[in-house]
């Protein structure tokens, strides 16, 4: 699902970007939800105009991510199913979602509450099995910001 940001391409940027909303973080503590959804913002994102919502729920023990991003000239790529991502820990502090992906490549997620912010970190595992020689090697680390087209028309939170 979110493997569409995370190739190494091509990217958008130019004054024709589609707007997506700023960045959001509502933590709801008494009923056991935390969300964060804005713009996936680092190295290695294909797409840097995109949008991805990651909403975590204590009771289920699971993180539901869902992203799209700008692939051209008002163009926006396919919304893929939502992925589920298992919580390994729930704290005062921070929620951690983690997520072997064909047991080549882990991502965790971390959301911290007192912070409002996320860490979408991606790392390759296993790498002397045949399958998984040709994944890539390097480790990514991405936070969740305001949109480009955002920031552009509205500055800076």
């Amino acid at each position: 699902m979110v493997a569409g940001l995370l190739i190494v391409g091509p990217a958008s940027g130019a004054d024709d970007d589609i707007v997506f909303a700023a960045k959001l973080f509502t933590d709801l503590p008494n009923i056991g939800s935390v969300e964060i959804s804005g713009t996936l913002t680092g190295d290695g994102i294909a797409h840097k105009n995109n949008t991805i919502s990651i909403s975590c729920y204590k009771d289920r023990r699971e993180c539901y991510i869902a992203s799209v991003e700008q692939i051209g000239h008002n163009q926006i790529g396919r919304l893929q199913s939502v992925a589920i991502y298992p919580i390994t820990k729930w704290s005062a502090d921070e929620v951690v979602a983690v997520q072997d992906i064909m047991d080549c490549t882990r991502t965790t997620i971390v959301l911290e509450h007192k912070s409002k912010t996320a860490l979408y970190a991606r790392e390759p595992i296993n790498q002397t099995r045949p399958g998984c020689l040709a994944v890539d090697k390097k480790v990514y680390k991405w936070t969740i910001e305001d949109s480009p087209g955002w920031k552009k028309m509205f500055g800076k939170k």
